[in-house]
């Protein structure tokens, strides 16, 4: 880089080169900080640039001219070097300003002082004119000026007097001689003086902000009432202040600190300056975004087959903005965040960085232990944002409004909060009522009355995920408003896809790291540390054992497993080589294994149940109380005295013997009912036409007693079938 010569105009560019490694170290505002920046930034705008001999013999040193680089970034340059240049000559810092030196500092002007500044600038160049022309006095061009602005054909003079009049004058008043010879006493300080608003701080002002600045956003005069009993309890030979004071100094806060304890601080960041990240810089992979987003419309559960609200885990490449992977869960948890960053290595490639807000789906051993966790065995590193900083991670937070809320508003089960409340409710009432009926809500047709795309009124979960994948599809093949423009086949411009943006970085070079099809099985089981007990390792309740294990007995070793299938389990050492896989051997709890998902879903419906319990208990506590607080043992009814606790004991005797005879007539006519039910199954009991519907049957009465004996014998040769095996492996595999 050149050095800088400095004259009268400024600094001298016209001899200037920088390498792009010079620019990045000036690190001006509007241009990336890294090389590789400054040389994508080069090559999208056409920099003009030379080659000059380099330090090394012989070789070659490409740099850019400044004084060919767009006009912003050369003053962007000169600003910085001018800046560098001043700090290195600077002269000592100056002391600490006063308050009177605060107070005399100039305040900017207003668009009414600086008109007026200029009118009286005007008329006091039109009198210089004067004297300079006709060699007169001051006082008598002075004259001259006022007497003509009264005259026809002097109406331009007039109205420079007009604006240049002082607002406590009257109006169409010229000023007067003296007012003019002021002016020219103060002539570098025309503007005239506005009042200025008192901003020094009351001593009542604390007390009130205590009881305006809160969550519940009080009205002014809901915090005055609260104020002024605290105030009078406080000070109570001090004079209250008015409503109207309150309302006053609040108005002279800045629009941010006037929110302050209004506005929690996750919010009020969104009225707070923001900076822009640059991305055009990084490469495909070189960092992941991921986030969860609890779905807005309904869809079938997979076991339960009742309505419910879906997880959706959504990883997106920064560089590219391309959705690289995605996973759809019951709930919120570690295995969802894993199955979204496994679909995305697999499909996409390992990124070097993964950016994360601080959830439990993120900080947890499963991800994040330096031993057992996914991300060192992939070898990327998890950066969590700042709390309460969704701004921070605007990439995915954004893309959730554009994929998933446009994606559940196409559903007749949206529920969000622009479904018309009336619509809502009308889906809701339908589905439930259907419920109630014992209905299959599974292809059951939408409502007539409310407009939607798909031609069910709810989607089953398999529809559900192809749903998800032909959005995401759509998505990466749509234009990106922050992706740069290209001219598109049909010679318009237009912004570029992410796909487009994804081809376009690997075309130039971008290195993509890949798992290969024989890792993919090592690296995203998730593992856990257990020591070894006599060729056994315990996990979830589960024994595994493996003859592998004899030598390693006292010895922490990883163990992988698959979430779900609890049949096997595989053992590493230390190292991550690979021992054996073991094979569930017993259970002390179970008599079949029990995966971690099927143990996820007891846990679940084990909350469900406890909260049942609670409702039950509350509602129960609300029924009203009747009874007796005393009764007499016997009573004198016209002079005959009747035993009352003999009178109830022998109404308790018959009671029990008409309930004990309606026992037996309901058991007799019960048995008769199950019989005749019985015989009209057996009668029309049939196995369905589809695969799916007979696998699923299979499923549903497979362990179930008492059935027609056409059903016992197809469900004891319906497992020998070729359809049943291919089923139940598919069945497995999802």
């Amino acid at each position: 880089m050149k050095l800088l010569s400095l004259d009268s105009t400024g600094v001298m560019m016209s001899n200037l080169y920088l390498t792009s490694a010079e620019l990045a170290d000036l690190r001006l505002p509007d241009l990336p900080k890294s090389k590789q920046g400054i040389e994508h930034i080069a090559r999208r705008d056409q920099w003009l640039f030379e080659n000059i001999p380099g330090q090394a013999r012989g070789g070659k040193r490409k740099v850019f001219v400044v004084s060919q680089l767009p006009a912003d970034i050369q003053a962007a340059i000169r600003a910085k070097q001018t800046a560098q240049l001043l700090a290195e000559t600077a002269p000592a810092p100056m002391p600490a300003l006063s308050d009177a030196d605060i107070k005399s500092v100039a305040v900017p002007l207003t668009d009414r002082q600086r008109q007026v500044e200029s009118a009286r600038m005007g008329v006091l160049t039109t009198i210089d004119n004067i004297v300079g022309q006709t060699g007169c006095a001051k006082e008598h061009a002075i004259k001259t000026v006022l007497t003509n602005a009264r005259m026809v054909g002097f109406e331009q003079l007039a109205r420079l007097f007009e604006l240049a009049r002082d607002e406590r004058g009257a109006t169409g008043e010229l000023p007067s001689l003296r007012t003019i010879k002021r002016w020219f006493a103060n002539r570098d300080h025309l503007a005239p003086k506005i009042k200025q608003a008192d901003m020094s701080l009351p001593e009542w002002a604390p007390l009130y902000l205590k009881f305006y600045q809160v969550p519940q956003k009080v009205s002014h005069q809901h915090a005055y009432e609260q104020f002024a009993q605290a105030f009078l309890q406080t000070h109570p030979m001090a004079k209250l202040p008015s409503p109207w004071q309150c309302y006053r100094f609040v108005q002279k806060l800045g629009n941010v600190s006037k929110q302050k304890g209004r506005i929690g601080e996750r919010e009020i960041k969104y009225l707070k300056p923001y900076k822009v990240r640059e991305f055009l810089h990084l490469e495909p992979t070189e960092i992941y975004t991921c986030d969860g987003h609890t779905f807005d419309a309904e869809v079938l559960h997979p076991d339960s087959g009742k309505p419910f609200r879906p997880e959706i885990t959504t990883i997106a490449d920064v560089a590219t903005r391309k959705i690289v992977g995605f996973s759809v869960d019951l709930a919120e948890s570690g295995t969802a965040v894993l199955a979204a960053i496994s679909h995305a290595c697999e499909t996409n490639g390992v990124p070097a960085l993964f950016y994360v807000d601080n959830g439990g789906g993120y900080r947890n051993h499963m991800m994040a232990d330096e031993a057992i966790g996914l991300m060192g065995r992939i070898g990327t590193s998890m950066v969590h944002s700042l709390a309460y900083s969704s701004q921070a991670r605007g990439v995915i937070e954004h893309l959730h409004k554009t994929v998933w809320v446009k994606a559940a508003q196409s559903l007749q089960t949206y529920m969000g909060e622009l479904m018309d409340p009336q619509a809502k409710q009308l889906v809701h009432k339908t589905t439930r009522g259907l419920l109630k009926k014992g209905m299959n809500l599974k292809n059951v047709p939408a409502l007539a009355n409310i407009q939607s795309l798909n031609p069910n009124l709810i989607l089953d979960f398999r529809e559900f995920v192809a749903f998800c994948e032909w959005h995401v599809a759509q998505y990466n093949n749509r234009p990106h408003s922050s992706l740069p423009k290209i001219l598109d086949v049909n010679g318009k411009r237009r912004h570029m896809t992410p796909n487009e943006m994804w081809a376009l970085k690997v075309e130039q070079g971008a290195q993509i790291i890949k798992i290969a099809d024989d890792e993919k099985y090592q690296l995203f089981l998730p593992q856990q540390m257990r020591t070894v007990q006599r060729g056994c390792v315990f996990l979830q309740n589960n024994r595994y054992f493996s003859q592998s294990l004899d030598e390693y007995n006292g010895d922490t070793v990883r163990v992988a497993y698959d979430i779900h299938d609890a049949n096997h389990v595989w053992v590493y050492d230390d190292l991550g080589r690979l021992i054996c896989r073991a094979e569930w051997n017993g259970n002390n709890i179970d008599y079949m294994p029990v995966s971690v998902r099927d143990q996820a879903k007891d846990k679940r419906v084990d909350a469900q149940l406890r909260r049942l319990g609670v409702k039950q208990a509350t509602a129960e506590a609300a029924r009203p109380q009747r009874y007796i607080e005393h009764q007499a043992s016997s009573v004198n009814m016209g002079g005959i005295t009747i035993d009352m606790d003999k009178l109830a004991e022998q109404g308790e005797k018959a009671r029990l013997s008409m309930r004990q005879h309606n026992d037996t007539v309901d058991a007799v006519v019960t048995k008769e009912v199950q019989k005749a039910e019985l015989i009209e199954e057996q009668a029309a009991w049939s196995v369905p036409t589809e695969s799916a519907d007979r696998f699923a049957l299979f499923e549903r009465i497979k362990n179930q007693a008492g059935l027609p004996e056409q059903a016992a014998r197809w469900v004891q040769m319906y497992p020998n079938s070729h359809e049943y095996k291919a089923m139940s492996k598919r069945a497995h595999s999802m």
